[in-house]
């Protein structure tokens, strides 16, 4: 007997690459935003979700390191992969160049995969 999997938990909001990987992984499910990682794992323990999409690596950024903290302990274990691709945009205010920004905010994951782009144009 296989698994019916109706729907895959992830930490974000809807559209966030999380997201995007679970629909590449599991084409026609339903996937569940939730707030952080740990909010995800529950989601699969509780029944609330059939499984859960978490990253724990990054190949620019690292590992992530809130989720090899709360795997061990979560009762749940991995089941498969999946990598995705991750393509940032730098978004500003009209007139905004390379040159003229100074600041940028984002996510911390997101800041580190772009660090590299981020010191060449300061």
């Amino acid at each position: 007997m296989t698994d019916v999997i109706r729907c895959v938990a992830f930490q974000g909001q809807a559209g966030a690459y999380s997201d995007l990987a679970c629909r590449a992984f599991f084409p026609g499910v339903a996937t569940r935003p939730y707030a952080t990682f740990e909010d995800a794992l529950a989601a699969v323990r509780d029944g609330e979700a059939d499984r859960a999409m978490i990253p724990v690596e990054n190949s620019l950024a690292g590992r992530v390191a809130d989720v090899h903290h709360l795997l061990p302990k979560s009762g749940l274990h991995i089941v498969g992969e999946h990598f995705q691709r991750v393509n940032h945009q730098l978004l500003g205010p009209p007139g905004a160049t390379l040159a003229t920004i100074r600041t940028v905010h984002s996510h911390e994951q997101a800041l580190g995969q772009c660090r590299g782009f981020l010191r060449t144009h300061a």
